[in-house]
């Protein structure tokens, strides 16, 4: 960015990042991006900004939705421009893509803030030359955040003692000393809000170290701007379908956006 002479603080809307995209091409050859063909990384955070989803509230299938198809079509347009490029491997966490980024391959990702400890693991040629910034918006006064993720959290039946893990879950993920380590262990941002304005989040450690010190500044501002997802029945059908079919056939294979979410609303429909 500052070798193209951009300042992301000036990146506002979607349109900044594609005209910033174009700078930071024409100035230094990198794309600005990389968009995944195996993951659901690269729509699923875009859709929901604008308060779409592959499923309804009520479990009907979405997938094939206008807002869809115009994000899926702009992810493809920044192809055609060749501002961004396929990820290397597949997906974000691919080791290829890790190899690519830390060479500086890219100048920038949108993942959620859990990827902290993905680039402090497997990208440390890139610390102190990242920084973490609200997405940007599709419109003036739009959300600028989504909230993706996260990882299922069951005591399985075959536990000796249910109850007592239960309890020692919801100690380590819900109290604030919990959520405290959470974060100083893993980079992950707490699900108690009280946590956020702790000392111990505070404290300087890996990911502040790697990302500045503004990390929590940055969740709050956009703590009320993440919309919802809609989970039901369909939820592991419609991420494989996104997965293995859509985001390669539209941005590997560039078929059309519009009929390759049709085929793949469809089959969804088709197991209703």
């Amino acid at each position: 960015m500052d070798q193209a002479g951009v300042n992301p603080d000036n990146i506002k809307l979607w349109s900044d990042y594609e005209a910033a995209a174009k700078q930071v091409l024409a100035k230094t050859g990198k794309p600005m991006v990389t968009l995944e063909t195996t993951d659901v990384w690269t729509l699923w955070p875009l859709i929901s900004q604008q308060g779409s989803d592959f499923l309804g509230k009520d479990g009907s299938v979405t997938l094939d939705n206008e807002t869809n198809i115009k994000t899926l079509t702009f992810l493809q347009n920044l192809l055609k421009e060749k501002v961004a490029v396929l990820t290397p491997g597949g997906n974000q966490h691919a080791e290829e893509n890790y190899g690519f980024m830390n060479k500086g391959g890219a100048a920038s990702v949108w993942m959620p803030m859990w990827y902290m400890g993905r680039f402090t693991d497997y990208m440390p040629d890139l610390k102190g030359k990242m920084i973490i910034r609200p997405m940007p918006a599709w419109t003036a006064g739009g959300f600028r955040s989504a909230g993706m993720g996260g990882t299922g959290t069951v005591v399985t039946n075959q536990s000796k003692n249910p109850d007592l893990a239960k309890k020692f879950l919801a100690y380590a993920k819900l109290s604030e000393e919990g959520g405290e380590q959470i974060w100083s262990q893993l980079g992950f941002d707490p699900v108690r809000k009280q946590v956020w304005d702790s000392p111990a989040v505070k404290a300087q450690n890996k990911f502040t170290d790697y990302f500045g010190n503004n990390i929590f500044d940055v969740l709050k501002e956009v703590s009320n701007e993440i919309n919802p997802v809609n989970v039901g029945a369909l939820t592991p059908a419609a991420s494989d379908v996104v997965r293995k079919e859509v985001m390669f056939k539209a941005l590997h294979d560039m078929q059309d956006p519009a009929k390759v979410l049709k085929a793949a609303a469809d089959e969804l429909r088709s197991q209703q």
